[in-house]
């Protein structure tokens, strides 16, 4: 079932460039959907693992002194995440690059990201498992933005073939998704379109440091995430999300954006679906 959020859009007074903020909110909150876990009842557990990758940070961040599904938790864990340490994010998921198209975000996170597609006049859908989506609909209604939610468990989503600009996949939770979902994303995006997804690396630096080769096969080398999509054209795979606290003290002396890219702990992937795949892509979906 896929049904519509709305709020409204508030904008800062500023001289220059409107920007949305959170300094004014809708007080009457929707109820929750059918289906929807509701936040009081959420695994307290899987909750905290959730915001701490949310926040990009090893553990859950111990400093968010305010209650989960607030605005002032919202804006801490977009703090975190876009801040000193997340500059490439906005810069690699082209937040304010979509205007007017529609942009599939898919995936188990908080709607961090996904939020700024929509600020920036993206038509937005979430799809996602349902203990996670009255968060991410909370974090788009705050802010008085418009997102279609719709609950998955499996790799089918109710979307027409090619009916898709973009898919923004965040798989940081779930090692084995990209498989799962790569013949579905090849269905839905039209041709020309593109994903943009995050994936856990495999080589980051906890692996790296600490020898432990034997780590199960789920984890992501960019070598592998380049074949995820055969058909597309424009692979490119980057390494990236790296705090300085992480580096062992013994290689510090390399500059923290090189390290970065040798073993950060995201791998971010941009592919365009070719025109000339349109057939064989839907025979094979």
């Amino acid at each position: 079932m896929v049904r519509r959020h709305i709020g409204r859009l508030h904008w800062a007074n500023s001289p220059r460039k409107a920007e949305p903020t959170l300094d004014r909110f809708p007080r009457i909150m929707h109820a929750p959907d059918d289906g929807i876990i509701p936040v009081g009842v959420m695994n307290a557990e899987a909750l905290a693992r959730m915001t701490a990758r949310e926040a990009m940070a090893p553990r859950s961040p111990q400093s968010i002194n305010a209650e989960t599904g607030s605005p002032d938790w919202f804006t801490a864990l977009q703090e975190r995440r876009h801040g000193r340490h997340g500059l490439w994010i906005p810069r690699h998921l082209e937040f304010s690059r979509h205007a007017r198209e529609r942009v599939l975000c898919l995936g188990n996170c908080l709607g961090t990201d996904w939020v700024h597609y929509a600020m920036h006049g993206a038509h937005v859908t979430v799809a996602a498992e349902s203990e996670w989506l009255e968060l991410i609909r909370q974090n788009f209604v705050w802010r008085g933005l418009a997102a279609d939610t719709m609950s998955v468990r499996g790799p089918s989503l109710h979307l027409l073939d090619e009916s898709v600009d973009v898919v923004a996949a965040n798989w940081l939770d779930d090692d084995e998704a990209p498989l799962k979902w790569s013949n579905e994303v090849a269905r839905i995006l039209k041709p020309g379109g593109k994903i943009l997804a995050l994936v856990r690396a495999r080589w980051n630096i906890h692996e790296v440091t600490r020898l432990r080769w034997w780590r199960p096969k789920g984890y992501w080398t960019r070598s592998n995430l380049a074949k995820l999509l055969p058909d597309f054209e424009e692979v490119r795979v980057r390494q990236r999300q790296l705090r300085r606290g992480e580096v062992p003290s013994m290689l510090r002396f390399i500059p923290l954006p090189v390290m970065e890219r040798l073993a950060g702990n995201v791998l971010v992937l941009k592919a365009f679906k070719p025109l000339t795949a349109t057939i064989p892509m839907r025979q094979a979906a």
